[in-house]
């Protein structure tokens, strides 16, 4: 944008100024100057009606394609054009009868009716009693920073709409149908920090006993780590049916099949685990990700289950872990989001506050204790905003009354 034209004219005036002491030499290179700038320059007379314009530059002329002799003695308003915005010719004209500076970008139209976009000051003069005798305007044509902005903000469009698309495609893998079941109540939610995640999770029937689910962070955000955990989750949702003797198993086939490479750096942590209705036995198996918190009748309680993330080492070792649930235990499944998350204080909301805030709302529905909990974790962030995603599973076992 032009819009240092009158400080850079006056600082030429003030160089020419120091540069040569003859007033008449003085006059004559400040006139030569405004001649040949590439901008647009006229000037306006204040005090005749109508305000005509009584002198007009070279550059004016390549501008508009309107020749100094077309245009001396009339009002620039002949530049205007069906769609120039009033809302602009207003503040140019309110400028005006306050007598101050005034910028704006307008579209105007040349002598061969090409619509071009202008940025154009006015500026008054004051003589020594302080009377506006005169406005200065300089024009400049930005017809092409105004096009690029134009496409970049098409562009910018664009891609917002191909970011919610892929969302809403992110989204149909989330669990929305659940396993109505009588022996287990199932809940979940997924915060993403972006508009796409990479955090995902399910959980799903793997005959009529078992239910099989998992959830995976993928390191860093955006498309690159939203990618890989759509295609994960797309691989998970077909191996786990072929890999249902152990989550040692899927982590294993996981960390042969998803060896990334140092050029992508990327890596990702997952829990996966299946629920043995029958015999109220959960068996689960971690990638580096946060231990699962069973909340039992007094107190919540992390199982950990140690192991590599995968795509970090080729052959890592992966534990299986088993618990023995009781009727109405819970267990809750969670990305380091929910513990990970700075406050105002900047200290991290932690394993414990977590632990605190699932036992506080241990008599309220399962899916509400997650929102709750998950709400207090939101509501330590500064403004409320996560920095990383967050997703949390929870499974109750329910009881047979």
């Amino acid at each position: 944008m032009n819009t240092s034209n009158d400080g850079r004219i006056s600082k030429i005036s003030a160089h020419l100024s120091i540069q040569n002491k003859d007033p008449i030499e003085q006059l004559l290179l400040k006139d030569r100057a405004l001649a040949s700038a590439a901008e647009g320059i006229t000037i306006a007379d204040a005090t005749a009606p109508d305000r005509p314009l009584i002198y007009v530059n070279q550059g004016f002329s390549r501008l508009t394609g309107y020749s100094v002799q077309e245009t001396l003695g009339t009002n620039c308003r002949f530049l205007q054009g069906p769609d120039t915005d009033p809302l602009s010719v207003k503040q140019i004209r309110d400028a005006i009868s306050a007598e101050r500076h005034c910028e704006v970008e307008l579209l105007n139209y040349r002598k061969d009716g090409t619509p071009f976009w202008n940025h154009f000051s006015i500026t008054p003069i004051r003589n020594a009693t302080g009377l506006t005798t005169h406005f200065v305007g300089i024009q400049s044509d930005v017809t092409q920073r105004r096009q690029v902005e134009a496409n970049l903000r098409a562009a910018s469009e664009r891609m917002q709409n191909d970011l919610r698309a892929a969302a809403r495609v992110q989204h149909a893998l989330l669990p929305t149908n659940l396993p109505e079941l009588s022996q287990a109540s199932i809940g979940w939610t997924f915060l993403p920090c972006d508009e796409l995640a990479g955090d995902i999770l399910d959980v799903f029937q793997l005959d009529d006993n078992r239910l099989a689910f998992y959830v995976l962070d993928v390191s860093g955000h955006g498309v690159q780590a939203a990618l890989l955990a759509t295609t994960l989750s797309c691989w998970l949702s077909r191996a786990s049916n072929e890999l249902k003797q152990s989550p040692v198993n899927v982590l294993e086939h996981l960390n042969e099949n998803f060896q990334l490479g140092e050029e992508l750096s990327q890596f990702f942590t997952c829990c996966y685990g299946v629920l043995d209705l029958n015999t109220k036995t959960l068996s689960f198996s971690s990638a580096g990700h946060p231990s699962p918190i069973v909340l039992r009748s007094n107190e919540a309680v992390e199982i950990d289950s140690p192991g590599f993330p995968v795509g970090i080492v080729t052959n890592p070792e992966y534990r299986l872990k088993v618990v023995k649930l009781n009727e109405h235990d819970r267990v809750y499944i969670y990305s380091d989001g929910a513990v990970e998350q700075f406050g105002a204080s900047g200290r991290q909301f932690g394993t414990a506050s977590l632990k605190q805030e699932l036992e506080r709302n241990r008599n309220v529905p399962l899916q509400s204790s997650i929102d709750l909990s998950l709400g207090a974790v939101l509501n330590s962030a500064a403004e409320g905003k996560t920095d990383d995603d967050i997703s949390m599973l929870g499974i109750e076992l329910n009881g047979s009354d």
